[in-house]
C-alpha cells in the first residue's frame, strides 16, 4: 500500500472512512490477478471477511499509482452495470478491463499490530504460501501454517496499517 496519484496513505484511508460514514460503503480500486471479483466473492460467501492492509517489506516497496482515471460504474458479474453510489469520493486509477474494486462497509485505521505472513496460504492454491510481488500486492488468503514451506516469503512480519470489512457484493468490476 503506497501513495496514489500524489495522495498520501493516511489521506486515502481518511477519505474512504468518510465515504463509509456518509454512504455506508466505499470502493477500493485494485488490479491484482490474485484477487479477481469472482475469487473474492467466493471467499466471502460463508464467513465475514476482512482486508488487512500491511506495510511493505521495505520502505518504498509499494509502487505509487500515477493514473487518476475516474470509474463511473461497477458490476458484480460483468453483465449488469450500476452507477457508483452518489456521495462517495472518486474511485480512480488506471481504469481498464482489469480494474476492480473491493467493497467495504467498515474501516479501522487505528490498528496497532503485526501480521505473521507465514500463518497464511494462497486461497486459490492452498498448498502454496502467500507471495506479494510488485504489481500483485492484493491477494486472497486463508489461515494456514506455512512456516515449513520452502517457498514462503523471506519477510515474515508486517505492520498492520488498516483493517476493512468486505460487504456485498464484496468485489466488483469497474469502468
Amino acid at each position: 500500500m503506497g501513495e496514489h496519484a500524489g495522495e498520501g496513505v493516511e489521506a486515502i484511508f481518511l477519505r474512504k472512512a468518510i465515504d463509509i460514514a456518509r454512504t455506508a460503503k466505499t470502493f477500493w480500486l485494485m488490479k491484482s490477478p490474485k484477487a479477481r471479483p469472482a475469487q473474492v466473492q467466493e471467499l466471502c460467501k460463508t464467513i465475514p471477511t476482512y482486508t488487512i492492509f500491511v506495510e511493505p517489506a521495505t520502505r518504498g516497496g509499494a509502487r505509487p499509482t500515477t493514473r487518476e482515471d475516474p470509474a463511473r460504474e461497477y458490476s458484480a458479474d460483468g453483465r449488469v452495470w450500476c452507477q457508483l453510489p452518489e456521495g462517495i469520493s472518486p474511485v480512480a486509477g488506471k481504469i481498464d478491463t482489469s480494474a476492480a474494486a473491493l467493497v467495504f462497509d467498515m474501516m479501522m485505521t487505528t490498528v496497532n499490530g503485526t501480521l505473521d505472513l507465514w500463518g497464511y496460504g494462497d486461497f486459490s492454491e492452498t498448498q502454496k504460501p502467500l507471495k506479494f510481488i510488485l504489481g500483485c500486492s492484493t491477494v486472497c488468503a486463508i489461515r494456514k501454517d506455512m512456516t515449513p514451506h520452502p517457498e514462503r516469503m523471506k519477510s515474515r512480519y508486517r505492520g498492520i496499517v488498516t483493517v476493512a470489512r468486505l460487504t456485498k457484493p464484496y468485489c466488483v468490476w469497474l469502468r
